[in-house]
């Protein structure tokens, strides 16, 4: 599969208006392009065009991974992890110090180095607009606009490899990933897993294990986040136990019970991962590295399966 190199600047701060500026988390950085022509060839029909900004700025989706949230929907996982893991993106971006304001905690009030230069490498745009991409910081001899095969080794130098590595965010993988690369980035995740590197200590969603999941206490938890924002979600709606998470999800194949592809079961949904124990437990019934989020207009091929 033929990926893009596009260089760029990495940018997290409004210098005109840093109360209005981005917000940046673990996951979330704003790019603005040397040649914005290359990000529009990324551009497939049934996706919407590239999401610009009026300053060439356009949102990336880190391709791979996912951090906790700072900030979802007035919401928010572990804030201590989920600003750890922030903090790891910026410093290994070179931003040098970084203040945030009292007020607006998410939004930068000073940066020591801005913008930073850096590179992305990316196959395409995902349902919001953003460029999918594996983030590089510096330099690189290759040329703006190139292509090339994107292989695990390259993968391996990746800012999206270095924060699974270092235990900073979780696994999530979509069928744009080819499998070498999903398999390399899920044995990077497991190693990283099996050490105790960076938030796994503190991951009440280990694949197998009951958690309690409160409305008082589900935002201090570190757990996937993919799991936390239909939790959000769902906790939203007024709900008040998880009585009726599984029904929620089920009502809704779109926006809530994701297809996925899983090792034993290739037509599943979203619901097939978690189990809701009792009404303030569940689980988490698959590790993340073996979950494959579908496209909503893919085709699935009759396999003889159904779902559960």
């Amino acid at each position: 599969m033929a990926y893009k190199l596009i260089k760029g600047e990495f940018h997290i701060f409004y210098p005109d208006i840093p109360r209005q500026g981005p917000e940046p988390d673990g996951d979330t950085l704003k790019f603005k392009p040397y040649n914005r022509s290359f990000v529009e060839t990324l551009w497939r029909p049934g996706v919407p065009r590239p999401g610009f900004n009026g300053r060439d700025m356009i949102n990336l989706r880190f391709e791979g991974l996912d951090a906790l949230e700072t900030h979802f929907s007035n919401g928010h996982q572990n804030l201590e992890l989920a600003e750890a893991s922030r903090d790891f993106l910026l410093e290994a971006a070179g931003y040098g110090p970084v203040a945030f304001w009292d007020d607006l905690p998410n939004k930068v009030q000073s940066v020591q180095n801005h913008p930073v230069p850096g590179y992305i490498i990316s196959n395409g745009l995902d349902g919001h607009g953003r460029i999918v991409a594996f983030v590089y910081f510096g330099e690189i001899e290759e040329a703006d606009g190139s292509e090339l095969h994107l292989d695990p080794a390259r993968v391996a130098q990746s800012f999206n490899a270095l924060s699974l590595a270092n235990g900073q965010s979780y696994p999530l993988f979509y069928m744009s990933l080819p499998v070498d690369l999903n398999r390399a980035l899920g044995a990077i995740a497991r190693e990283a897993r099996s050490n105790g590197e960076g938030l796994y200590p503190n991951d009440a969603s280990i694949p197998g294990k009951t958690f309690e999941v409160t409305l008082q206490k589900y935002q201090q938890l570190a757990i996937w986040p993919k799991l936390f924002r239909r939790l959000h979600s769902y906790f939203s709606d007024e709900f008040f136990d998880l009585s009726g998470f599984d029904t929620w999800l089920r009502a809704d194949l779109k926006d809530r019970d994701d297809r996925v592809f899983l090792p034993e079961n290739y037509d599943a949904h979203f619901h097939n991962v978690v189990e809701v124990i009792s009404p303030t437990q569940m689980c988490l019934k698959v590790d993340p590295t073996d979950i494959v989020i579908v496209p909503d207009d893919f085709i699935m091929p009759d396999l003889g399966l159904h779902p559960s």
